[in-house]
């Protein structure tokens, strides 16, 4: 996905109102949003310094560079040696920072001042930097850089709204595929070879059909434990196109479910229905979880509701801000989330429906069709 030349003016006019001469931009999602480079590996040292007025420096190891080919990018191109070192590892290697001190240093920003990500540096960079650059000052940029990505442009809403497509085909394999009898894992398996089909990136794909109790931990994997057709079974998929991604969870049942399995997913339903009528650009995010869970549950506590209801979604599954009672922010438009109400009793299971929203101009549209109503 091409950046676009208003996304770098947007980035441009962040740093002057922040003072800042350059940022080096670390993590390797943020690299991708200023560059356009979706890079092939977690583990591959990728970079990129932002100097005003031009347009972003690349820098990637020589060997990608060549397997980059005729890869187009919005950026300018720099690549290093990346010798190993093992007291270097896991982080950027010191080929890496010496192609940083070059850029710096032709920019003539080399004495001025310079915004990093904290959250992606280690003490060992951060006090190499300030080594190699006596005269320069430091400051924080990430969360400036956060509050820019939380407005998606076109492109990037475009790219979301294929990632539902296609998390929308694995759903709809999971209603005709788990059945009792079956491994968690068996179904899981088939649901990702059908995203994968379907165009699904290997980055961030995740087919995780989950029976019972353990649906509540974050992220839990599937097992080789059969579904039965006495608890209520949680499909959560994930997975990406052109590096953004989508998340998409229904609860279904292998047989006929209970009377507080009912109870329990009609909560997580109106949980869901509650915060679509109340996400609207300038609504304080915290009152609108605080209606939407008052909402749905007639004026009184809805029991075991698992936070957060959801938090902005792109490159990475999880973005600030988070949808809690506690947040301090607002919803703008052109925000997109994930919003994932899930609720765990133990005489009942758990039950999650997640769908992409968008905040626009009027309210929110989602960007998810498959109905809710699985049970």
């Amino acid at each position: 996905m091409q950046s676009t030349s208003q996304r770098i003016e947007r980035i441009h006019r962040t740093m002057q109102r922040e003072g800042v001469d350059a940022i080096l931009v670390t993590r390797r999602t943020d690299v991708h949003y200023l560059t356009g480079y979706e890079s092939v590996s977690e583990s591959l040292p990728v970079g990129s310094v932002i100097v005003e007025g031009q347009l972003p420096y690349l820098i990637m190891p020589e060997l990608q560079r060549e397997a980059m080919g005729q890869d187009s990018t919005m950026a300018k191109l720099r690549s290093f040696a990346d010798a190993p070192s093992e007291h270097w590892y896991p982080n950027h290697g010191p080929g890496f920072w010496d192609c940083i001190d070059d850029i710096l240093r032709e920019a003539g920003v080399h004495r001025g001042m310079i915004g990093l990500q904290h959250d992606c540096l280690s003490i060992r960079e951060f006090e190499s930097l300030k080594s190699a650059f006596p005269d320069a000052g430091f400051k924080d940029f990430s969360r400036a850089l956060w509050r820019l990505r939380q407005i998606k442009d076109a492109a990037e809403i475009d790219a979301i709204r294929q990632a539902v497509k296609i998390a929308e085909i694995g759903v709809r394999t999971a209603l005709e595929t788990v059945k009792a009898g079956k491994t968690e894992a068996q179904c899981s398996v088939d649901i990702e070879a059908a995203m994968r089909g379907a165009g699904g990136e290997l980055r961030g794909i995740r087919a995780a059909v989950l029976a019972g109790g353990h649906a509540r931990f974050p992220f839990a994997q599937p097992t080789t434990a059969r579904v039965s057709n006495s608890e209520l079974v949680l499909v959560d998929v994930t997975v990406s196109h052109s590096g953004y991604l989508a998340e998409v969870a229904r609860t279904v049942h292998a047989g006929s479910p209970s009377t507080v399995q009912r109870k329990l997913f009609g909560s997580v339903l109106a949980t869901n229905d509650a915060l679509q009528s109340v996400m609207a650009p300038e609504t304080k995010i915290s009152e609108a979880a605080t209606q939407a869970l008052k909402i749905a549950g007639n004026g009184s506590p809805v029991r075991g509701v698992i936070q957060p209801l959801g938090s902005s979604i792109g490159l990475d599954i999880r973005e600030p801000p988070y949808i809690y009672q506690e947040s301090k922010s607002t919803f703008r438009e052109g925000m997109v989330f994930s919003v994932h109400p899930t609720i765990y009793e133990p005489e009942a299971g758990c039950a999650k429906i997640a769908d992409v929203l968008m905040i626009t101009g009027e309210g929110c549209e989602s960007l998810t069709t498959i109905s809710k109503e699985t049970l």
